[in-house]
């Protein structure tokens, strides 16, 4: 049996082979890790593509997304606007009906007061103006009688006919605004010399033909619905009133006086 010898030289070329060996393998896995650091980094080159390319697509989405919110701003701005400019339109067209329907309340009740010649009428016109379109059921129409310089109750409503049934023109706020032609009113107007007579006027108006006083209306307690006072409309129907109903009745009386005077005449004349 043979025994491989075994020196020196023997164990330098193993190691050399080893170490050759060792060194292939290292070489070999150094290349793979090449290859692998060579694919890692095309990967991080992909990612950093894809992470540019997502930024780039983020800031477009962002941008289009102020520019959104930004148009809807604008939107909802103009449509805050038109549906201002609606409610304007709205708030215009009720005041513009409003102001229609109390046109054709004056244009109702200035026909109602010259409509007709009959005093009876006119008397019960100008009560259910006060009652209906001024809210009031406590009133009373006077006239003056010139001979005993006192007003004389023509018409009423919602009043003791006794107390008022004359009172002199002068003392307390409705004599006073017959001897003035000043119309009195609650809210504006100074209430001196205010007597048990005028408690709960609210108003009273002069009833005048030309310059001439002929009577007064006075307006004592409204009704709850008028809690707030007399509004515009109210003011214009009372300058209505004042302007209007004494030439009504005093129409009606002469047109009294003519029918009795042709009646005589037409007497006189068979």
């Amino acid at each position: 049996m043979e025994h491989e010898v075994k020196g020196p030289g023997t164990y330098v070329q193993k190691v050399r082979r080893d170490t050759q060996r060792y060194l292939e393998d290292l070489l070999a896995e150094n290349e793979k890790l090449r290859r692998l650091s060579a694919v890692c980094e095309d990967q991080a080159a992909a990612l950093r593509h894809a992470a540019t390319r997502s930024e780039e697509v983020t800031r477009t989405l962002r941008e289009e997304l102020r520019n959104e919110q930004e148009q809807h701003a604008t939107l909802r701005s103009r449509l805050d606007e038109i549906e201002g400019e609606n409610r304007t339109f709205s708030e215009r067209y009720v005041q513009v009906e409003q102001q229609n329907t109390d046109l054709a309340n004056l244009y109702v009740a200035s026909y109602r007061l010259h409509g007709t010649l009959d005093r009876g009428d006119v008397l019960e016109a100008i009560k259910e103006i006060i009652i209906n379109l001024l809210g009031c059921e406590e009133l009373a129409v006077f006239e003056t009688h010139p001979e005993a310089s006192e007003l004389r109750l023509a018409a009423w409503f919602g009043i003791d006919t006794e107390t008022y049934s004359s009172l002199p023109i002068g003392p307390g706020l409705i004599g006073g605004v017959a001897e003035s032609g000043e119309a009195f009113h609650a809210e504006t107007s100074d209430d001196t010399g205010r007597t048990p007579l005028d408690e709960h006027l609210t108003a009273c108006i002069p009833l005048k033909v030309d310059d001439q006083v002929t009577g007064a209306i006075a307006i004592f307690r409204l009704l709850p619905q008028k809690e707030h006072g007399l509004g515009a409309l109210d003011h214009e129907m009372l300058d209505l009133l004042s302007a209007q109903a004494g030439i009504a009745l005093y129409s009606t009386t002469l047109h009294a006086r003519s029918k009795a005077e042709n009646g005589v005449i037409g007497l006189n004349d068979g």
